[in-house]
């Protein structure tokens, strides 16, 4: 990564230009993968539920895209976009 892309990345984490969303319901497989993909604890498992569908995290796209790589590949309808205030 050059200069200007950890630059760029860094700007972009502090504005939280990204959002990753999961177009899904809390169905019992897309809480395991956001537990295994994210790290989500258990005891987050309600609040995060309670939230789909709906964004899960915000940050740079390099973070973000691995995050959505993984879910993707777990089953998980998700989507990275711009965060409307960036």
């Amino acid at each position: 990564m050059s200069s200007g892309s950890r630059e760029e990345a860094q700007r972009e984490r502090a504005r939280k230009s990204w959002e990753l969303a999961v177009l899904d319901g809390p169905s019992d497989e897309v809480l395991a993968a956001l537990r295994r993909v994210l790290r989500v604890k258990r005891f987050e498992l309600p609040r995060v539920a309670a939230s789909l569908p709906g964004v899960v995290r915000r940050g740079a796209r390099v973070d973000l895209a691995p995050l959505e790589a993984a879910l993707a590949a777990a089953g998980v309808r998700c989507a990275l976009r711009r965060t409307p205030s960036a």
